[in-house]
């Protein structure tokens, strides 16, 4: 569900993904206009989370960012991406701060708006910047000064075969590159650019790890269409490889990465703890959104639907072919169904569409960006459908619990920013990113002690770690290290189609196969252990659920 959420975020809901792309190369940092408001900001350490990266929420007069690290805010304030924000203390990009913000002329973004078109109605990001901005400095009390730098980037240039552009119809219309899906082929998302200008194009890829330079030296406006398909895509690097071949094969633009010389914002100090709250900070706040849906059809799924897609449409959502365990641990918010009990037999089996609509007037598109908010109408929903009573309590399960062994990591630089993330180290290749490769699952490490390892395990493993993993490791220091594998869904393919193999050769021992599990990966890679053990954990308790909803 992740991927699919990011994806269809970073597409449907594309001026979400528009308004935090990165500008091509940004000038050097001017004093920025003071909020005229006064600073009505809740801020504190976030809980903790079975996900380790942020997300913005964007309601009237209330700006929400979850789970951000100093890393994640000074790179939104400053619209910078991260490799351009240098220095500091080792744990910018690690720890992780819930920001909740009054802003009084804040509104949704309107759903398939591109900011860069000078007509568009303001970016509210323009009205979050500054307040953010305070928020460091009064809160965090940031200081840095700018140097230019020559940091990692993409260079775009036309492919040796020409540009695939047509000169726009109109060049004096307003530049428009709305988003929808491809109603012929699931999954296939379409972008239809007019009047568009390389400079305006390139500010839309906020995919992209670095700044996109445009060095095509194309000038004028253009009309194109610009098809992207999603697979199971597993990283941010997958996501930068399918748009890379989509822009060369159907526009004739290569991109290439490559350093280009660009100022930094370099962290001469900043505290780790913020100051105090205002006393009374919620009720100064306005509340979230509350909405429900006005409308729902809940009915058995087709055997020919895409499963569990959230696809909003006008003023209609359709949450496709789900069973009802997944659709609590959406509404819910839960990391994974281990955290419910019971689980009846049917739980997660019986699959439906739930179509519902919302009020005339709202876009489901603005809805769908305010994760909050679509989670607490399904919650809604469901509880008024399937008859639930619930409470939260407690549940002993086996989980695991990372463990000692004999460590192969590398002792970290003590001065080195901390991190974990997908992929590889910079600057290496990952195990992963080759077709025939069989490990499908990779993430990096650095200076990170076993405590904070063992927090972010979770998210890090994604549906292969079912709850928080202790650390039992008794190991002190920070090590870097980079875990490759492949996950239970990859292995039980490799070994179906091994034992299909040996079938069609007349042997009877197939071939072992070339993956790796998590567990397995842990102990050769690293030298310690992921083992389960009886743990007590958190969990929702279902009273009473029925399985047949009410009627529609």
């Amino acid at each position: 569900m992740k991927i699919l959420r990011i994806a269809v975020a970073l597409l449907l809901a594309s001026s979400a993904s528009m308004l935090l792309a990165q500008t091509p190369v940004p000038a050097k940092e001017q004093v920025p206009p003071a909020s005229t408001e006064p600073l009505i900001v809740d801020v504190h350490p976030s809980p903790y989370r079975a996900v380790s990266w942020y997300r913005p929420n964007i309601g009237n007069q209330r700006f929400d960012m979850r789970n951000a690290t100093i890393l994640d805010m000074i790179s939104l304030a400053y619209d910078r991406e991260g490799a351009a924000i240098l220095g500091g203390p080792t744990w910018i990009d690690f720890d992780r701060f819930d920001v909740i913000a009054k802003i009084s002329s804040l509104k949704p973004p309107s759903p398939g708006a591109n900011p860069a078109a000078p007509s568009n109605a303001q970016n509210p990001y323009d009205l979050i910047r500054p307040v953010l901005k305070q928020v460091l400095a009064e809160r965090f009390h940031l200081i840095y000064h700018t140097e230019d730098r020559s940091l990692p980037g993409y260079v775009v240039t036309v492919a040796k075969d020409g540009a695939k552009l047509a000169e726009a119809k109109d060049p004096t219309a307003a530049s428009d590159c709305p988003v929808a899906q491809d109603k012929a082929t699931p999954g296939v998302y379409v972008i239809t650019c007019t009047s568009q200008t390389m400079e305006q194009f390139l500010k839309m890829f906020g995919i992209f790890p670095h700044p996109a330079i445009d060095h095509t030296g194309l000038k004028k406006s253009y009309d194109f269409t610009l098809k992207l398909a999603f697979g199971q895509l597993q990283t941010r690097d997958d996501y930068v490889r399918v748009y890379t071949e989509a822009l060369k094969q159907q526009l004739g633009l290569v991109v290439a990465p490559g350093d280009v010389p660009q100022p930094a914002i370099v962290i001469d100090k900043v505290d780790k703890t913020p100051t105090a709250n205002a006393p009374e900070i919620a009720k100064l706040i306005p509340a979230a959104r509350d909405l429900e849906f006005e409308v729902a059809t809940i009915k058995p799924a087709a055997d020919t639907e895409p499963q569990q897609q959230i696809r909003p449409l006008g003023s209609q959502i359709t949450f496709s072919s789900w069973t009802l365990q997944a659709l609590l641990v959406e509404a819910w918010q839960l990391p994974t169904g281990a955290m419910i009990n019971p689980r009846p037999d049917w739980f997660n089996v019986t699959r439906y569409t739930v179509l519902v609509k919302l009020p005339p007037d709202i876009d489901a598109r603005n809805v769908f960006q305010d994760h909050d908010l679509i989670d607490n109408m399904l919650q809604k929903l469901l509880i008024d459908r399937f008859q639930i009573k619930y409470h939260w309590g407690e549940q002993t399960q086996d989980a695991y619990v990372l463990l000692a062994g004999t460590p192969k990591m590398k002792k970290a630089d003590p001065n080195s920013r901390t991190s974990c993330g997908f992929g590889a180290a910079e600057g290496e290749k990952a195990v992963t990113s080759t077709p025939d490769s069989p490990f499908d699952s990779e993430f990096h490490c650095q200076n990170v002690t076993m405590d904070q390892f063992a927090d972010v395990a979770q998210s890090l493993a994604n549906n292969e770690i079912k709850y928080r993993v202790p650390n039992k490791t008794g190991l002190a220091g920070s090590y870097d290290f980079t875990l490759y594998y492949t996950t239970t869904r990859k292995l039980r393919l490799q070994v179906t189609a091994a034992a299909d193999a040996a079938k069609q050769a007349g042997d009877a021992t197939p071939e072992p196969v070339a993956g790796v599990s998590l567990e397995d990966a842990v102990r050769k890679q690293l030298g310690l252990r992921l083992e389960k053990q009886p743990v007590k954990l958190p969990a929702l308790i279902l009273d009473h659920i029925e399985q047949t909803p009410t009627e529609n």
